[in-house]
Protein backbone atom coordinates (compact mmCIF):
# COMPACT_ATOMS: atom_id res chain seq x y z
CA UNK A 1 0.00 0.00 0.00
CA UNK A 2 1.20 3.83 -0.86
CA UNK A 3 0.70 6.82 0.87
CA UNK A 4 -0.26 9.26 -2.11
CA UNK A 5 -0.35 13.42 -1.30
CA UNK A 6 -0.61 16.32 -3.98
CA UNK A 7 0.99 19.08 -2.83
CA UNK A 8 0.21 22.50 -4.48
CA UNK A 9 0.08 20.43 -7.80
CA UNK A 10 -0.80 22.67 -10.73
CA UNK A 11 -0.82 21.71 -14.86
CA UNK A 12 -1.15 24.46 -17.16
CA UNK A 13 -1.63 23.50 -20.93
CA UNK A 14 -0.49 26.67 -22.17
CA UNK A 15 -2.14 29.42 -21.06
CA UNK A 16 -5.35 27.01 -20.36
CA UNK A 17 -5.56 25.60 -16.66
CA UNK A 18 -5.97 21.86 -15.65
CA UNK A 19 -5.44 22.00 -12.46
CA UNK A 20 -4.22 24.56 -10.21
CA UNK A 21 -3.17 24.23 -6.56
CA UNK A 22 -4.24 20.98 -5.07
CA UNK A 23 -3.30 19.79 -1.85
CA UNK A 24 -4.59 16.40 -1.30
CA UNK A 25 -3.25 13.51 0.79
CA UNK A 26 -4.73 9.86 0.16
CA UNK A 27 -4.15 7.09 2.89
CA UNK A 28 -2.88 3.97 2.69
CA UNK A 29 -5.42 1.81 1.15
CA UNK A 30 -7.74 4.23 0.80
CA UNK A 31 -10.43 4.62 -2.44
CA UNK A 32 -10.97 8.12 -3.32
CA UNK A 33 -13.08 8.85 -5.63
CA UNK A 34 -12.52 12.38 -8.31
CA UNK A 35 -15.82 14.06 -9.29
CA UNK A 36 -16.75 16.39 -11.33
CA UNK A 37 -17.99 17.38 -14.68
CA UNK A 38 -16.17 17.47 -17.89
CA UNK A 39 -13.16 19.59 -17.67
CA UNK A 40 -13.16 20.09 -13.92
CA UNK A 41 -9.51 18.54 -13.85
CA UNK A 42 -9.80 15.02 -12.97
CA UNK A 43 -8.65 13.36 -15.89
CA UNK A 44 -5.45 15.79 -15.33
CA UNK A 45 -5.19 15.23 -11.76
CA UNK A 46 -5.36 11.37 -13.01
CA UNK A 47 -2.44 11.63 -15.09
CA UNK A 48 -0.39 13.73 -12.42
CA UNK A 49 -0.45 10.79 -10.15
CA UNK A 50 -0.17 8.19 -12.39
CA UNK A 51 3.31 9.88 -14.25
CA UNK A 52 1.74 10.67 -17.99
CA UNK A 53 1.69 14.61 -17.21
CA UNK A 54 4.67 16.28 -14.88
CA UNK A 55 3.01 18.84 -12.95
CA UNK A 56 4.02 22.97 -14.13
CA UNK A 57 4.33 23.30 -10.27
CA UNK A 58 4.29 21.87 -7.01
CA UNK A 59 4.56 18.12 -6.45
CA UNK A 60 3.57 14.53 -6.36
CA UNK A 61 4.66 12.21 -3.23
CA UNK A 62 4.11 8.19 -2.66
CA UNK A 63 5.21 7.91 1.21
CA UNK A 64 6.93 11.17 1.63
CA UNK A 65 9.05 10.32 -1.73
CA UNK A 66 8.72 13.04 -4.61
CA UNK A 67 8.00 10.95 -7.51
CA UNK A 68 7.03 14.43 -9.37
CA UNK A 69 9.93 13.70 -12.01
CA UNK A 70 9.71 9.70 -12.32
CA UNK A 71 8.81 7.97 -15.45
CA UNK A 72 5.13 6.23 -15.21
CA UNK A 73 6.85 3.20 -15.92
CA UNK A 74 8.42 3.54 -12.43
CA UNK A 75 5.74 4.48 -10.72
CA UNK A 76 3.92 0.93 -9.85
CA UNK A 77 1.25 2.29 -10.83
CA UNK A 78 -1.60 0.05 -12.65
CA UNK A 79 -4.04 2.97 -14.73
CA UNK A 80 -7.69 1.56 -16.02
CA UNK A 81 -9.10 3.82 -18.49
CA UNK A 82 -12.41 4.28 -19.94
CA UNK A 83 -11.41 2.14 -23.07
CA UNK A 84 -10.62 -0.73 -22.70
CA UNK A 85 -7.20 -0.89 -25.01
CA UNK A 86 -6.75 -4.72 -25.21
CA UNK A 87 -4.73 -6.18 -27.25
CA UNK A 88 -7.23 -7.37 -29.96
CA UNK A 89 -4.90 -10.33 -31.14
CA UNK A 90 -3.52 -11.91 -27.71
CA UNK A 91 -6.19 -14.00 -25.44
CA UNK A 92 -7.78 -13.07 -22.36
CA UNK A 93 -4.24 -14.16 -19.89
CA UNK A 94 -2.22 -12.81 -22.73
CA UNK A 95 -3.32 -9.34 -22.29
CA UNK A 96 -3.25 -9.70 -18.40
CA UNK A 97 0.56 -11.05 -18.43
CA UNK A 98 1.36 -8.51 -20.98
CA UNK A 99 2.90 -6.20 -18.23
CA UNK A 100 4.69 -8.65 -16.02
CA UNK A 101 6.05 -10.36 -19.60
CA UNK A 102 7.65 -6.84 -20.52
CA UNK A 103 8.46 -6.44 -16.48
CA UNK A 104 10.73 -9.06 -16.85
CA UNK A 105 8.59 -10.20 -12.93
CA UNK A 106 8.19 -14.38 -11.94
CA UNK A 107 5.33 -15.08 -14.71
CA UNK A 108 4.66 -18.24 -12.71
CA UNK A 109 3.13 -16.18 -9.72
CA UNK A 110 2.10 -13.48 -11.93
CA UNK A 111 -0.17 -15.88 -13.50
CA UNK A 112 -1.47 -17.48 -10.28
CA UNK A 113 -2.38 -14.30 -9.19
CA UNK A 114 -3.91 -13.33 -12.48
CA UNK A 115 -6.32 -16.48 -11.87
CA UNK A 116 -7.29 -15.46 -8.84
CA UNK A 117 -8.10 -11.67 -9.85
CA UNK A 118 -10.01 -13.85 -12.28
CA UNK A 119 -11.76 -16.01 -9.91
CA UNK A 120 -12.20 -12.30 -7.84
CA UNK A 121 -13.82 -10.54 -11.06
CA UNK A 122 -16.40 -13.70 -11.56
CA UNK A 123 -14.27 -14.25 -15.01
CA UNK A 124 -12.34 -17.46 -14.48
CA UNK A 125 -12.40 -19.88 -17.33
CA UNK A 126 -11.89 -16.46 -20.30
CA UNK A 127 -8.33 -16.86 -19.93
CA UNK A 128 -8.52 -18.47 -23.87
CA UNK A 129 -11.36 -15.86 -25.23
CA UNK A 130 -9.79 -12.97 -27.37
CA UNK A 131 -10.92 -9.59 -26.48
CA UNK A 132 -14.21 -9.85 -29.24
CA UNK A 133 -15.32 -12.90 -28.00
CA UNK A 134 -16.28 -11.15 -24.55
CA UNK A 135 -18.27 -8.54 -23.07
CA UNK A 136 -18.10 -4.98 -22.58
CA UNK A 137 -17.96 -5.83 -18.76
CA UNK A 138 -15.83 -8.63 -19.10
CA UNK A 139 -13.27 -6.58 -21.21
CA UNK A 140 -13.24 -3.70 -18.14
CA UNK A 141 -12.72 -6.74 -15.55
CA UNK A 142 -9.79 -7.83 -17.64
CA UNK A 143 -8.41 -4.03 -17.94
CA UNK A 144 -8.44 -4.30 -14.24
CA UNK A 145 -6.55 -7.48 -14.07
CA UNK A 146 -4.17 -6.56 -16.07
CA UNK A 147 -3.12 -3.05 -14.29
CA UNK A 148 -2.98 -4.81 -10.79
CA UNK A 149 -1.16 -7.83 -11.74
CA UNK A 150 1.81 -5.60 -13.20
CA UNK A 151 2.83 -5.21 -9.24
CA UNK A 152 0.75 -2.28 -9.25
CA UNK A 153 0.39 -0.45 -5.38
CA UNK A 154 -1.44 2.07 -6.66
CA UNK A 155 -4.60 1.50 -9.07
CA UNK A 156 -5.83 4.69 -10.88
CA UNK A 157 -9.10 4.27 -12.95
CA UNK A 158 -10.34 7.32 -15.19
CA UNK A 159 -14.08 6.67 -15.41
CA UNK A 160 -13.61 3.31 -15.93
CA UNK A 161 -16.92 2.05 -16.37
CA UNK A 162 -19.02 4.88 -18.21
CA UNK A 163 -18.78 3.10 -21.37
CA UNK A 164 -21.00 0.10 -19.81
CA UNK A 165 -24.70 -0.24 -19.81
CA UNK A 166 -26.12 1.38 -16.46
CA UNK A 167 -26.80 -2.43 -14.79
CA UNK A 168 -23.27 -3.71 -15.73
CA UNK A 169 -22.05 -0.46 -14.18
CA UNK A 170 -23.43 -1.17 -10.62
CA UNK A 171 -22.80 -4.55 -10.73
CA UNK A 172 -18.80 -3.43 -11.53
CA UNK A 173 -19.02 -0.88 -8.46
CA UNK A 174 -19.58 -3.46 -5.90
CA UNK A 175 -16.91 -5.50 -7.01
CA UNK A 176 -14.71 -2.63 -7.75
CA UNK A 177 -15.08 -1.83 -3.92
CA UNK A 178 -14.57 -5.46 -2.64
CA UNK A 179 -11.33 -5.97 -4.90
CA UNK A 180 -9.47 -2.69 -3.82
CA UNK A 181 -10.40 -3.51 -0.41
CA UNK A 182 -9.51 -7.16 -0.54
CA UNK A 183 -6.14 -6.62 -2.30
CA UNK A 184 -5.36 -3.60 -0.27
CA UNK A 185 -4.56 -1.26 -2.75
CA UNK A 186 -4.41 2.22 -2.72
CA UNK A 187 -7.00 3.79 -5.22
CA UNK A 188 -7.82 6.67 -7.10
CA UNK A 189 -11.12 6.57 -9.62
CA UNK A 190 -12.86 9.31 -11.30
CA UNK A 191 -16.25 9.66 -12.11
CA UNK A 192 -18.35 12.45 -13.20
CA UNK A 193 -21.63 9.92 -11.98
CA UNK A 194 -22.35 11.32 -8.32
CA UNK A 195 -24.02 7.47 -7.60
CA UNK A 196 -21.26 5.61 -8.48
CA UNK A 197 -18.70 7.97 -6.72
CA UNK A 198 -20.94 7.23 -4.01
CA UNK A 199 -21.16 3.77 -3.94
CA UNK A 200 -17.06 2.99 -4.57
CA UNK A 201 -15.58 5.57 -2.00
CA UNK A 202 -14.05 5.98 1.39
CA UNK A 203 -13.60 9.50 0.20
CA UNK A 204 -15.05 11.79 -2.49
CA UNK A 205 -13.57 14.68 -3.42
CA UNK A 206 -15.35 17.30 -5.80
CA UNK A 207 -13.91 19.29 -8.28
CA UNK A 208 -15.03 22.71 -10.05
CA UNK A 209 -12.54 24.33 -12.63
CA UNK A 210 -9.41 22.77 -11.75
CA UNK A 211 -9.47 23.17 -7.91
CA UNK A 212 -11.05 20.93 -5.22
CA UNK A 213 -13.84 22.28 -3.60
CA UNK A 214 -14.68 19.94 -0.60
CA UNK A 215 -13.77 16.84 0.22
CA UNK A 216 -15.51 14.13 2.32
CA UNK A 217 -16.82 11.23 3.26
CA UNK A 218 -19.86 10.44 0.61
CA UNK A 219 -22.18 11.17 3.88
CA UNK A 220 -20.01 14.17 4.69
CA UNK A 221 -20.35 15.70 1.01
CA UNK A 222 -24.12 14.86 0.51
CA UNK A 223 -25.72 15.94 4.00
CA UNK A 224 -22.97 18.56 4.06
CA UNK A 225 -22.22 20.08 1.13
CA UNK A 226 -20.08 23.31 1.56
CA UNK A 227 -21.72 25.03 -1.51
CA UNK A 228 -24.69 25.28 -3.83
CA UNK A 229 -22.16 23.97 -6.54
CA UNK A 230 -21.50 20.79 -4.96
CA UNK A 231 -25.12 20.19 -3.14
CA UNK A 232 -26.63 20.88 -7.18
CA UNK A 233 -24.25 18.27 -8.34
CA UNK A 234 -24.49 15.38 -5.90
CA UNK A 235 -28.13 15.24 -5.92
CA UNK A 236 -31.18 16.64 -7.90
CA UNK A 237 -33.00 19.19 -6.15
CA UNK A 238 -35.32 22.31 -6.37
CA UNK A 239 -34.16 25.69 -5.55
CA UNK A 240 -36.44 28.45 -4.02
CA UNK A 241 -34.92 32.14 -3.03
CA UNK A 242 -36.40 34.32 0.00
CA UNK A 243 -35.26 36.28 2.99
CA UNK A 244 -34.68 35.04 6.44
CA UNK A 245 -37.04 35.60 9.24
CA UNK A 246 -36.20 35.09 13.31
CA UNK A 247 -39.56 33.99 15.47
CA UNK A 248 -38.61 32.65 18.94
CA UNK A 249 -35.83 31.36 18.36
CA UNK A 250 -36.85 29.57 15.04
CA UNK A 251 -35.73 30.38 11.58
CA UNK A 252 -37.64 31.03 8.69
CA UNK A 253 -37.29 31.26 4.69
CA UNK A 254 -40.13 33.63 3.91
CA UNK A 255 -41.09 33.68 -0.17
CA UNK A 256 -42.39 36.47 -2.08
CA UNK A 257 -45.87 35.28 -2.03
CA UNK A 258 -45.30 35.20 2.14
CA UNK A 259 -45.04 31.64 2.25
CA UNK A 260 -43.28 30.09 5.11
CA UNK A 261 -40.78 27.53 5.32
CA UNK A 262 -39.33 26.91 8.66
CA UNK A 263 -35.26 26.17 8.07
CA UNK A 264 -32.39 25.51 9.89
CA UNK A 265 -29.17 28.11 9.28
CA UNK A 266 -26.67 30.39 11.25
CA UNK A 267 -28.39 33.61 8.55
CA UNK A 268 -29.45 36.46 10.32
CA UNK A 269 -33.27 37.86 9.98
CA UNK A 270 -33.62 39.75 6.58
CA UNK A 271 -30.98 38.09 5.10
CA UNK A 272 -31.46 36.94 1.03
CA UNK A 273 -30.93 32.94 1.07
CA UNK A 274 -31.47 30.13 -1.49
CA UNK A 275 -32.62 27.04 -0.32
CA UNK A 276 -32.31 23.96 -2.05
CA UNK A 277 -34.05 20.93 -1.07
CA UNK A 278 -33.30 17.15 -2.84
CA UNK A 279 -36.10 15.86 -4.25
CA UNK A 280 -35.50 12.39 -2.12
CA UNK A 281 -35.88 14.21 1.25
CA UNK A 282 -39.47 15.49 0.19
CA UNK A 283 -41.75 13.55 1.55
CA UNK A 284 -45.98 13.19 -0.60
CA UNK A 285 -48.86 12.21 1.21
CA UNK A 286 -52.91 12.20 0.67
CA UNK A 287 -54.82 15.46 1.32
CA UNK A 288 -55.98 13.55 3.84
CA UNK A 289 -53.20 12.82 5.43
CA UNK A 290 -52.43 16.11 7.39
CA UNK A 291 -53.68 16.04 10.81
CA UNK A 292 -51.78 12.91 11.49
CA UNK A 293 -48.68 13.95 9.98
CA UNK A 294 -46.00 14.77 12.60
CA UNK A 295 -43.63 17.32 10.36
CA UNK A 296 -41.72 20.89 10.93
CA UNK A 297 -43.43 21.71 7.21
CA UNK A 298 -46.77 20.84 5.47
CA UNK A 299 -47.84 22.73 2.15
CA UNK A 300 -50.67 21.63 -0.16
CA UNK A 301 -49.35 21.36 -3.62
CA UNK A 302 -50.62 20.17 -6.99
CA UNK A 303 -48.84 17.41 -8.82
CA UNK A 304 -48.37 17.71 -12.26
CA UNK A 305 -46.71 15.30 -13.67
CA UNK A 306 -45.86 11.11 -12.20
CA UNK A 307 -42.84 9.19 -14.17
CA UNK A 308 -42.48 5.41 -13.00
CA UNK A 309 -38.54 5.27 -12.69
CA UNK A 310 -38.13 1.20 -11.35
CA UNK A 311 -38.63 1.31 -7.39
CA UNK A 312 -39.32 5.04 -7.65
CA UNK A 313 -41.98 7.71 -8.56
CA UNK A 314 -40.84 11.10 -9.71
CA UNK A 315 -42.99 13.40 -9.05
CA UNK A 316 -43.22 17.18 -10.51
CA UNK A 317 -44.70 19.16 -7.92
CA UNK A 318 -46.38 23.22 -8.22
CA UNK A 319 -45.57 24.18 -4.94
CA UNK A 320 -45.37 28.36 -4.01
CA UNK A 321 -45.65 28.46 -7.59
CA UNK A 322 -42.81 26.95 -8.53
CA UNK A 323 -41.93 23.48 -9.58
CA UNK A 324 -40.27 21.09 -7.37
CA UNK A 325 -39.34 17.43 -8.10
CA UNK A 326 -39.64 14.61 -5.94
CA UNK A 327 -39.37 11.16 -5.54
CA UNK A 328 -41.14 8.57 -3.80
CA UNK A 329 -41.55 4.86 -3.18
CA UNK A 330 -43.82 3.22 -5.43
CA UNK A 331 -46.86 1.79 -3.44
CA UNK A 332 -47.27 4.62 -1.13
CA UNK A 333 -50.73 5.23 -1.08
CA UNK A 334 -50.80 8.75 -2.81
CA UNK A 335 -53.15 9.84 -5.58
CA UNK A 336 -51.27 9.37 -8.91
CA UNK A 337 -53.94 11.65 -11.48
CA UNK A 338 -52.09 14.85 -12.44
CA UNK A 339 -53.89 18.01 -11.20
CA UNK A 340 -54.63 16.20 -8.02
CA UNK A 341 -53.64 18.12 -4.79
CA UNK A 342 -51.32 16.57 -2.48
CA UNK A 343 -49.74 16.90 0.47
CA UNK A 344 -46.18 17.84 0.75
CA UNK A 345 -43.69 17.55 3.81
CA UNK A 346 -40.51 18.31 5.44
CA UNK A 347 -38.29 18.95 8.08
CA UNK A 348 -36.11 21.97 8.55
CA UNK A 349 -33.06 20.25 8.48
CA UNK A 350 -34.07 18.84 5.24
CA UNK A 351 -33.39 22.22 3.58
CA UNK A 352 -29.63 23.39 2.30
CA UNK A 353 -29.49 27.16 2.58
CA UNK A 354 -27.16 29.23 1.27
CA UNK A 355 -26.56 32.93 1.33
CA UNK A 356 -27.42 34.16 -1.72
CA UNK A 357 -24.74 36.62 -2.56
CA UNK A 358 -21.84 33.79 -2.18
CA UNK A 359 -23.68 30.66 -2.37
CA UNK A 360 -21.92 28.87 0.54
CA UNK A 361 -23.45 26.48 2.87
CA UNK A 362 -24.91 28.50 6.04
CA UNK A 363 -26.65 25.64 7.89
CA UNK A 364 -26.54 24.76 11.04
CA UNK A 365 -28.00 21.11 11.18
CA UNK A 366 -28.36 19.52 7.98
CA UNK A 367 -30.08 16.49 7.40
CA UNK A 368 -28.57 13.12 7.64
CA UNK A 369 -31.27 11.39 5.92
CA UNK A 370 -30.07 8.54 2.74
CA UNK A 371 -32.79 7.31 1.22
CA UNK A 372 -32.92 4.45 -0.94
CA UNK A 373 -35.03 1.55 -1.67
CA UNK A 374 -34.85 0.35 1.93
CA UNK A 375 -36.33 3.43 3.18
CA UNK A 376 -39.63 3.52 4.38
CA UNK A 377 -42.27 5.58 5.26
CA UNK A 378 -45.34 4.08 7.06
CA UNK A 379 -48.93 5.05 6.61
CA UNK A 380 -51.13 2.37 7.92
CA UNK A 381 -54.12 4.88 8.33
CA UNK A 382 -53.83 6.14 12.00
CA UNK A 383 -49.80 6.92 12.47
CA UNK A 384 -46.74 8.13 10.17
CA UNK A 385 -43.54 8.09 11.05
CA UNK A 386 -40.38 9.22 8.77
CA UNK A 387 -37.27 7.66 9.00
CA UNK A 388 -34.05 9.03 9.44
CA UNK A 389 -30.75 7.93 8.35
CA UNK A 390 -28.66 6.17 11.11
Amino acid sequence: MVRVELKEATKYYGERRGVEDINLSINDGEYLAVLGPTGSGKTTTMYLIAGLLSPSKGSILFDDEDISNVPAEDRSVGFVFEEYNLFPRMTVESNILFGPTVKDLNLIESRKISRELLALLNISGKEPNYPDEISGGQKQRVALARAIVSDARILVMDDPLRALDAKIREILQVELRKLVKDLGITCIHATHDTQEAMRVADRIAVFKDGMIVQIGTPEEVYNHPNSLYVAEFLGEGSTIEGKIDDIKEEKYLVLQDGSRINVETDLQKDEEAIALIPGELIDVYPISMKKKLNYHNIFEAVLLDVRCVGEFNELDLEIFGSRFKAKDLIGKEIPLKKKSKVLVATDKDDYRIFPKKEGKMINKKKSDRIINSNTQVGIDGSSVKKVKKK
